[in-house]
C-alpha cells in the first residue's frame, strides 16, 4: 500500500506542477483518453480534450495554484483505486481562490495510473 500512495502522490505533484505552469495539456495526459472530470456548477467533462478545455477555463478565471493533500487511497480492485483529497485553489497573488474536496477514480492502463473519474466539490455555498 505503500507503494501505491507514493505512486499517486508522485502524480499529483505532477498534477500540480503542470497546472501551475498553466500546462493544461500536460494535466489532462495523467486521465485516461475516456475520462469523466466532475466540477462544481459544470457539466460533466468527457475526455482529455475536454478536461483540458476545462482546466484551461479554471486557470482563465484567475487560478494559478493547486494543492491537493491525499487524505484517503484505497484499492477497488486489482487495476481500480480510489483517493480522497482536500484542495486548495490559488490565485496569482497567492490568495485562496476556494477550499474543496475531491473524490478520484484511479485506473492502471498498461501499467501506470490515470485518473478515469475526477470530481470535485467547493466548500463555498
Amino acid at each position: 500500500m505503500a507503494d501505491l500512495k507514493a505512486a499517486i502522490e508522485a502524480k499529483n505533484q505532477m498534477y500540480m506542477a503542470c497546472f501551475k505552469a498553466n500546462d493544461m495539456k500536460g494535466v489532462a495526459n495523467l486521465y485516461t483518453d475516456n475520462c469523466k472530470l466532475m466540477i462544481t456548477g459544470m457539466d460533466t467533462q468527457y475526455g482529455r480534450e475536454a478536461t483540458e478545455k476545462a482546466l484551461a477555463g479554471l486557470w482563465a478565471s484567475g487560478m494559478r495554484a493547486l494543492e491537493l493533500k491525499s487524505q484517503e487511497i484505497g484499492p477497488m480492485g486489482s487495476d481500480v483505486i480510489y483517493e480522497r483529497i482536500a484542495y486548495t485553489t490559488r490565485t496569482e497573488d497567492g490568495s485562496v481562490a476556494d477550499v474543496g474536496k475531491s473524490l478520484g477514480i484511479w485506473k492502471k492502463v498498461d501499467g501506470e495510473w490515470f485518473l478515469y473519474i475526477d470530481i470535485f466539490n467547493s466548500n463555498k455555498a
